[in-house]
């Protein structure tokens, strides 16, 4: 990488999962020199297995630790700070609000411009929002910008008490060289769905959906792909107790690679979001804009960002949350009616094409990140 590049942290909360693409885009596309900072909402470790956490049960250390006068915790921060300034860190990119606290008084000290960038729960999980309340208005003090991916979560954020002018709405982007456009209208009945089993992404929901469309397509298929989040095993014990073993596939975690692939066999793409009974709720799904891409009618709820990205009944048909009865009806529809598949599918590839391309997001957040350093 060019030593030219100013030098910025990107905060996750994870070392590598799977499902959080728009972290991994950050990384490898923002025009700078990334030092990811990972694991916890205190990352343990930075580039180069650089580890932040001390070995705590060594004399030596609870000794240094002690005559400093710092916990365990106050000693791991000190180190993230120390790299920071040694890396000539020039913004850090905190991914979720929960990286930002712990954080944040660290980059006020030094100057360096904080950037946090929302992407579902933690704009909206009540008791976390309650738990948090005043490390949330600290964190709109000093943040020097702070991302919403939709126009419900840019909405929420000014509720919760971040200014407008801090605020950007920016939406995640695709792979256009992975996820191309083609016809779908002449596929077998595969129903896909690519999504963590969670509650925001009500995969049983999708599933009930489903079973009333095998009353009047027998042939039909479901395949679903993401890793389980609590609700793996209920769904395929529901499958089980509906008798339609044999029409859904559970197909694990897959590649992008393999997702793309998947898209181009399918018929439609499902996704029932819908807002979980602690309030929350996604951005806006990085999936959905990926079927889209591929010319995949997509079949989905009117929930949180999933409307920015779809004009519903122009590039994609949706129903209320919780409303399977719907669902089915949209479900039959584009897979019985292939005009209807065929409108949709192109529609929906040359709005994304158009709105919602990764040069687009890495775009935007590059601007804001080098505003805010510039500015310095």
């Amino acid at each position: 990488m060019q030593t030219n590049k100013d030098h910025i942290a990107v905060l996750s909360l994870n070392a590598n999962k799977y499902s959080e693409t728009f972290i991994h885009n950050q990384i490898k596309y923002l025009p700078a020199h990334v030092h990811c900072l990972y694991d916890g909402v205190l990352p343990k470790y930075g580039p180069n297995e650089t580890c932040f956490v001390e070995n705590e049960n060594t004399l030596k250390t609870i000794l240094l630790r002690q005559c400093k006068g710092r916990s365990k915790t106050e000693q791991h921060q000190y180190n993230i700070e120390q790299y920071l300034i040694k890396n000539k860190i020039k913004a850090v990119v905190a991914n979720y609000a929960i990286t930002a606290f712990p954080i944040m008084d660290i980059c006020q000290r030094n100057n360096i411009p904080l950037i946090v960038h929302f992407h579902g729960w933690t704009a909206y999980r009540k008791s976390l929002l309650v738990k948090h309340k005043e490390d949330y208005m600290r964190m709109f003090t000093i943040a020097s910008a702070v991302i919403a991916v939709s126009n419900d979560m840019y909405d929420q954020l000014q509720k919760l008490g971040c200014p407008k002018e801090k605020l950007s709405l920016i939406y995640y982007g695709f792979n256009n060289d992975l996820f191309v456009y083609s016809d779908h209208s002449e596929n077998n009945l595969n129903f896909l769905s690519v999504g963590r089993f969670c509650d925001t992404k009500n995969p049983h929901l999708t599933i009930l959906a489903f079973h009333q469309v095998l009353q009047s397509l027998p042939a039909a298929k479901l395949n679903m792909i993401g890793g389980d989040e609590t609700l793996l095993n209920s769904c395929m014990q529901l499958v089980k107790s509906l008798n339609i073993e044999q029409h859904v596939n559970f197909l694990g975690i897959k590649t992008p690679e393999e997702v793309a692939t998947e898209m181009h066999k399918a018929i439609a793409f499902v996704q029932h979001s819908a807002t979980t009974m602690e309030g929350e709720k996604e951005g806006t799904p990085v999936s959905i804009i990926e079927a889209m891409a591929s010319g995949l009618p997509v079949v989905a709820t009117r929930h949180a960002g999933i409307p920015d990205v779809i004009l519903e009944n122009e590039s994609g048909l949706l129903c209320n949350e919780f409303d399977i009865n719907e669902m089915a009806r949209l479900m039959l529809n584009v897979a019985t009616d292939k005009a209807l598949n065929q409108r949709i599918g192109k529609n929906a590839s040359g709005r994304v094409h158009t709105h919602f391309t990764m040069q687009q997001y890495i775009d935007k957040l590059w601007a804001v990140i080098n505003d805010k350093i510039q500015k310095q």
